[in-house]
């Protein structure tokens, strides 16, 4: 199994088998224990679970927050995100987190903000869409 897959599948079991009164941080796993400093930071909402995987500068409460405003823009660009909006829609997983995070670095966690930077590219890709299939 290629290392990065067996990562996902080793955070996974980590993950699922924790019930939601346990806290949402954990220690790294077994492959990353050579890595003291990586922290593993989740939060599960309804069947989802989102997953960061973060040095130990970072600070956990302010990881929490993050994904908090990630699945709330989320929630905002999907009407209630599932895990078939994700699947079907990853192109707006991607512009979310795009507009929330570049270069490692949170520039923006206003939703209104966010939400409106990926509606706006929505409609550059609609129009430029439409200027190619009618010319």
């Amino acid at each position: 199994m290629e290392p990065d897959q067996l990562l996902l599948q080793q955070v996974y079991e980590l993950v699922v088998a924790r019930t939601d009164a346990q806290c949402s941080f954990l220690t790294p796993p077994p492959l990353l224990e050579d890595h003291s400093d990586i922290k593993v930071i989740y939060r599960h909402y309804a069947t989802l679970y989102f997953v960061f995987v973060v040095d130990q500068q970072e600070s956990e409460l302010g990881i929490l927050d993050l994904i908090q405003v990630f699945v709330q823009v989320l929630n905002t660009c999907f009407h209630n995100v599932s895990e078939l909006d994700l699947v079907f829609g990853w192109q707006v997983l991607e512009a979310a987190l795009e507009e929330i995070v570049q270069g490692g670095m949170v520039i923006d966690t206003s939703i209104r903000k966010i939400f409106a930077a990926i509606d706006e590219a929505n409609k550059q890709d609609v129009s430029s869409t439409q200027k190619t299939w009618w010319g």
